[in-house]
């Protein structure tokens, strides 16, 4: 539609600060094109923040499975800016990323493999939970069974449990894996793995930013004329996320910042632009004695 419409997309282009009009509500954004280093300033009536997870910040040195853009810019941008964040402290893990190859490493291996009848086994070949648990307490216990009890099979990138595979083929019969789970055997097949005939290695991968931006229920922050959509919201999902329930929060809540952003747009009026709220943050960060080269 954006093409459709002739809308301009401006490419490998970061937004760097938020800029703020002299009352303090959201008016644009001062970006970076990535190539040239040039300096642009997008001047706004209303912003969006669709910035996505964190991931990429390798949390506690775990993997992920996100895109490598998603490294948390909206919520830095927001809060410089005085948005008030919700559960930042809050991400989910998959349970099972893959734990090898490495060019691999932390890509999701879709929890309906465990669906169909493949178990998670430890070192010594044991099952140690039930493979339809929650994705919090099946998480929780692949890391516990390779710290605490020492039972993970050792990869070049740390360590994981085996995923049993072949198991949905003597459950399922010949063929079920094909049929229900092609991608993930074109993904392992890339690497000579056939996982049909033998097992995989997974290890919990970071998924999904729980925590993020606080919005109303028109989908705006407490900063006047900056709506946030998608992964940036921060709370939809409580401290954790039900499978499945994130495509339903982006469409929904994109739709609902999409539309009152617009319709907020209409009654703007730019005034003077200011940055002043950066050095007030940089003012609030030595008073607390927070130092950073950044």
């Amino acid at each position: 539609e954006v093409l459709n419409r002739g809308i301009t997309v401006v490419d490998f282009t970061s937004a760097i600060e938020l800029i703020l009009d002299k009352n303090g509500n959201a008016a644009g954004a001062v970006l970076l094109n990535m190539e040239t280093q040039e300096i642009l300033i997008a001047r706004a009536k209303t912003v969006i923040i669709a910035t996505g997870g964190a991931g990429r910040l390798h949390y506690q040195g775990f993997p992920t499975s996100n895109h490598y853009g998603a490294t948390a810019d909206g919520l830095i941008l927001a809060y410089r800016a005085g948005a008030k964040l919700l559960y930042p402290d809050t991400l989910q893990y998959h349970p099972t990323g893959a734990a090898y190859p490495e060019q691999i490493f932390g890509a999701l291996v879709t929890e309906k493999v465990r669906s169909l009848g493949a178990k998670l086994i430890n070192v010594d070949g044991e099952v140690f939970m039930h493979p339809l648990e929650t994705r919090d307490v099946s998480a929780a216990s692949i890391i516990r069974e390779c710290s605490d009890r020492g039972k993970g099979v050792t990869t070049p990138e740390g360590v994981g449990v085996w995923l049993d595979t072949p198991m949905i083929e003597l459950k399922g019969g010949e063929g079920t894996i094909e049929k229900r789970i092609p991608a993930m055997l074109r993904m392992f097949g890339k690497y000579d793995i056939d996982i049909r005939k033998e097992p995989i290695l997974v290890y919990p991968t970071l998924h999904y930013q729980n925590g993020g931006i606080d919005i109303a229920s028109n989908g705006q922050s407490n900063v006047e004329n900056l709506f946030v959509a998608g992964e940036a919201v921060g709370g939809i999902h409580g401290r954790n996320r039900l499978m499945g329930n994130s495509l339903l929060d982006i469409i929904v809540f994109g739709r609902n910042a999409g539309r009152n952003a617009a319709e907020k747009s209409k009654d703007v009026q730019v005034i003077e632009l200011t940055l002043a709220h950066v050095d007030a943050f940089k003012k609030e960060m030595e008073e607390a004695g927070i130092h950073s080269d950044i």
